[in-house]
């Protein structure tokens, strides 16, 4: 076995499609339709189904799964020591961050760290949700900020503080001024919303199809400094987590209740693998600025 067949392997298993799969490994479908083909060749045994819409494991695939997972996670920790060996704050720290963190703070912890230790390169991607969790799960990820994970199977979240989602408007906009409105009372309003991606619009669509109410949904973007130059020149609204608003945005923040919408702010590691040591000192960072902060 090769471990490149076992990690593609695993990575459809989970996602059961062959697009967000070779999406996710950064290949074509193609390629990854033909690794899949050679791996079931080499066991002698079919891994999945394939049916017109969707793909599932065979009895052989579900079987296997297991020992894939287990070694591709043998094969991180035997990486991380050999890391370690190397130096103890030496070498690569791969960091998610989700698009909305505070920046302020989390530039100030990461410029801090790089200062202290030299010999560390860290690379820090912002992410929306669902690719931070499966880069972490495959090992591409040393540690993450985001929100608390669906994955909570494979995924380690250790909270770090509770952010609040709220409206955003121009200061011309007819909600500007008001303290609250309740969160029923926002599909009377058109809004201008993050795409589905993101683990805050994922949060509203759940809420409102919860409680049966469709949303006037004008436009969908991917870049909240975007949504704000939109917002800024029509009468869109917006819902976002507040740490993503600065006080110099000139923009006016409505607080909404009923229920007021939270979400968990976590640090996220791959479960059952230990953190190398340039991660471990990330994350204890990280908790003393955020501790600091609420103090």
């Amino acid at each position: 076995m090769e471990l490149r067949h076992i990690r593609y392997f695993t990575v459809l298993a989970r996602l059961k499609s062959f697009s967000r799969a070779a999406e996710s490994l950064r290949i074509t479908q193609p390629t990854l339709s033909h690794q899949i083909k050679q791996f079931e060749g080499e066991l002698g045994v079919a891994l999945f189904d394939r049916f017109p819409r969707r793909i599932e494991l065979t009895m052989s695939g579900h079987m296997l799964l297991p020992y894939c997972e287990r070694m591709l996670q043998e094969e991180s920790a035997a990486v991380q020591a050999l890391s370690q060996l190397r130096g103890l704050l030496s070498g690569d720290l791969r960091m998610g961050i989700f698009h909305s963190l505070p920046r302020s703070l989390i530039s100030s912890v990461i410029s801090d760290f790089v200062t202290r230790f030299d010999n560390v390169r860290v690379v820090a991607r912002l992410l929306p949700k669902s690719q931070m969790e499966c880069d972490l799960v495959e090992g591409r990820l040393d540690l993450a900020v985001a929100y608390t994970p669906s994955d909570t199977e494979h995924i380690v979240a250790e909270h770090l503080y509770r952010e609040e989602l709220v409206l955003v408007v121009s200061r011309e906009h007819p909600l500007a001024g008001r303290r609250s409105l309740p969160m029923d009372a926002l599909p009377q309003h058109r809004l201008v919303l993050l795409t589905t991606d993101f683990a805050s619009r994922q949060y509203i669509d759940c809420h409102f199809r919860r409680v049966g109410l469709p949303l006037d949904i004008a436009l969908e973007m991917n870049e909240i400094d975007q949504i704000f130059a939109v917002i800024r020149k029509i009468p869109l609204a917006t819902v976002l987590p507040a740490g993503s608003i600065s006080k110099s945005s000139g923009l006016s923040i409505v607080h909404l209740k009923d229920p007021t919408p939270e979400r968990w702010v976590a640090l996220l590691w791959r479960r059952q693998t230990q953190l190398s040591a340039p991660a471990a000192k990330m994350a204890e960072m990280i908790r003393s600025a955020y501790q600091l902060d609420r103090d």
